[in-house]
C-alpha cells in the first residue's frame, strides 16, 4: 500500500474510534436514548419545553406552578419548607392539546419560603419561592419592568441584576410585573419558545422559577390565545384583573379590550379602586398615557379615562411599557413610568414632551421598596448603574379622598391649591364630636395643630399662614370619627 494512503487510513480510523469513544462516553453506550436520560443538546431538553414557572393569583396562600412538556408524560411536583418536600406531593397530568402541566399549591404560610421540584421522567427541575406576605404587611419590595421582546440575550442581562438580588436576599423573592409585549409575535408558539421560556437563557428561567410574573398584555400579545393559555390569571373578562400584595393593590388593564366610558371595563377598574382598603395602590398597562414621544404617541385613553380615576382614588403609580426606553412623567402627582426596556430595540426618547421629568435610552429593569408610609423607587440599568430614583410618602394613617365626598356625610377641602401665602381650610362633619385638625409635611412630620377638641356638626373654617415653611406639599389631615381624611395642598411662595 502507499505510504500516504496508509497515514490517511490511519488517521480517519483514529478519528472514528474517537468518535465512538466520545459517544460511548456521552450517551452511556448505543444501546441508551438521550432522551430517556434527560439530555440536552443547544441548551434544549428533549422532555421539558416550558420549564416550571410561578404565577401568583391572588391568595396568599396559594402559589401556581406551570410546565410544558414535549410529549404526553405523567409528572410530580413536590414541596415543602426546605429541600426534604416533605409537605406535599402531587401526580399531575397533561391539560389541553400542547401537553401542558398546572398545579396550585395551598395551604401555605403567608410570607413563608417554600422549595418545590418538578419531575418530568428522567428530568429534575428545583427551585423556590415566598408566598405572598400577610393582608396587614406593611413591607414590600418589587420589580417591573416591559417589552423583553426580540432580544432574548438582552433580557437575560437585564434580568440578570434581579436574579442576584432576590438570591443574595431572598426576602426580595416576591414578583416581577411586567407591561407586556413578552414576544415579538404572541401568536407564534415558536416565538414564545425560543424568546421567553428557551432554556438557553438561564437568568431569564431562574427568575420565572423563583418569583411569579405577573404581566398586563401588550400589543405583541396579538390575539392575546397564547398569552393567557400560558399566563391564566384570574381574569375578570378580557385580560383584565387585579390583586394584592402586602400592603398593595395592583390593577392590570387589558387596553385590547374597551375601556372608554360605559364601558364593562372601565366600570370594573372604578369599583375595583373604591372598594380596596390597601393604602399603596399601582396600575399597570402597556401604552402610557405620557411618555417621551420616539415610538408611540401617548394615549389619550389613559389620560382621558385612567388618569383621573387615578386622581380621585389615590393611585401613585401607573406602569407602562410600549416605549423602549425609560421615561418618568408626573401628572397631578401620579407618576407615570415607561418602562419598555426590557429587550426589545431602543426608541430616543424626547425629554420634551409633557409632564416627562425623566429619560433614560437603555434597556433596565425598576426596583420598588416600600416601607410603611415611604416608598422608594429606582430604575437600574442592565449594567447596575442607576438611572433614576424617587420617593413618595404618605401621611400617616392615609385615607384617600374618595371615602369623604357623600359616603360619611364628611367633607374635606382647601383653597386656593396651589397657594402662595396663606390657604383656606375648610371641612364638615355630620355630628356633634371630636375632631383635630393638623398639617403634615412630605415626610410625614407633623408641622401645626390647627384644631383639637369636641366641634359642633356642620361647616368649620380656619385659615392657615404658610409664610415660615419651605415651598412643597403639605397634608391637612382631619380626623374625626375614629378616622383620618387628608387633601394635599403645594404652598408656592
Amino acid at each position: 500500500m502507499d505510504i500516504n494512503k496508509f497515514k490517511f487510513v490511519m488517521s480517519f480510523s483514529v478519528i472514528i474510534l474517537i468518535v465512538v469513544l466520545l459517544s460511548t462516553v456521552v450517551f452511556g453506550g448505543s444501546d441508551q436514548n438521550p432522551a430517556e436520560y434527560g439530555f440536552r443538546q443547544n441548551g434544549c431538553s428533549a422532555i421539558m419545553r416550558k420549564a416550571p414557572y410561578l404565577i401568583f393569583n391572588g391568595d396568599n396562600s396559594e402559589m401556581e406552578v406551570h410546565w410544558q412538556l414535549w410529549n404526553t408524560l405523567n409528572c410530580s411536583l413536590r414541596w415543602g419548607a426546605d429541600t426534604t418536600y416533605s409537605v406535599g406531593e402531587v401526580q399531575t397530568e397533561e391539560y389541553g392539546s400542547k401537553h401542558q402541566h398546572q398545579y396550585t399549591i395551598t395551604g401555605l404560610n403567608p410570607g413563608g419560603k417554600y422549595y418545590y421540584e418538578v419531575i418530568a421522567d428522567s428530568e429534575t427541575y428545583s427551585a423556590s419561592f415566598r408566598a405572598a406576605p400577610p393582608d396587614d404587611a406593611t413591607d414590600l419590595t418589587f420589580f417591573a419592568y416591559g417589552d423583553t421582546r426580540s432580544y432574548p440575550n438582552i433580557h437575560n442581562q437585564v434580568v440578570a441584576g434581579v436574579v442576584s438580588a432576590f438570591e443574595e436576599n431572598d426576602t426580595l423573592q416576591t414578583f416581577m410585573l411586567s407591561t407586556g409585549d413578552l414576544v415579538s409575535n404572541g401568536n407564534s408558539e415558536s416565538d414564545w419558545d425560543n424568546q421567553f421560556f428557551s432554556p438557553s437563557y438561564e437568568n431569564i428561567q431562574d427568575m420565572l422559577a423563583n418569583m411569579p410574573y405577573q404581566s398586563a398584555m401588550g400589543n405583541h400579545e396579538d390575539s392575546g390565545i397564547l398569552f393567557s393559555s400560558y399566563f391564566p390569571y384570574p381574569f375578570v373578562d378580557g385580560h383584565y384583573w387585579s390583586f394584592d400584595y402586602g400592603p398593595a393593590h395592583f390593577v392590570v388593564v387589558d387596553q385590547y379590550t374597551n375601556y372608554s366610558p360605559g364601558s364593562a371595563q372601565l366600570q370594573w377598574i372604578e369599583d375595583d379602586l373604591a372598594t380596596t382598603d390597601k393604602r399603596w395602590k399601582f396600575i399597570a398597562l402597556h401604552e402610557p398615557g405620557w411618555s417621551a414621544g420616539g415610538g408611540h404617541s401617548n394615549n389619550q385613553n389613559v389620560q382621558n379615562y385612567i388618569q383621573p380615576l387615578c386622581e380621585q382614588y389615590g393611585v401613585q403609580i401607573v406602569f407602562g411599557g410600549h416605549n423602549h426606553y425609560y421615561a418618568r412623567a408626573v401628572v397631578d402627582e401620579v407618576e407615570h413610568i415607561t418602562t419598555g426596556g426590557g429587550g426589545a430595540p431602543l426608541y430616543h426618547p424626547d425629554p420634551s414632551y409633557p409632564y416627562i421629568v425623566a429619560t433614560n435610552m437603555s434597556h433596565h429593569y425598576c426596583k420598588i421598596d416600600i416601607h410603611n408610609d415611604l416608598l422608594n423607587f429606582t430604575a437600574i440599568n442592565m449594567d447596575g448603574a442607576v438611572i433614576d430614583t424617587f420617593s413618595i410618602v404618605l401621611p400617616p394613617n392615609y385615607v384617600d379622598d374618595s371615602q369623604i365626598p357623600g359616603k360619611l356625610g364628611i367633607e374635606l377641602v382647601a383653597y386656593p391649591n396651589p397657594f402662595n401665602s396663606t390657604a383656606t381650610i375648610e371641612f364638615r362633619i355630620p355630628q356633634n364630636g371630636y375632631a383635630a385638625l393638623d398639617i403634615y409635611d412630605l415626610l410625614g412630620r407633623k408641622v401645626e395643630a390647627l384644631i383639637k377638641g369636641r366641634i359642633d356638626s356642620g361647616w368649620h373654617s380656619i385659615k392657615w399662614n404658610a409664610n415660615s415653611y419651605a415651598n412643597g406639599i403639605y397634608f391637612c389631615r382631619l380626623e374625626y370619627g375614629g378616622r383620618n381624611f387628608v387633601n394635599r395642598v403645594l404652598f408656592l411662595k
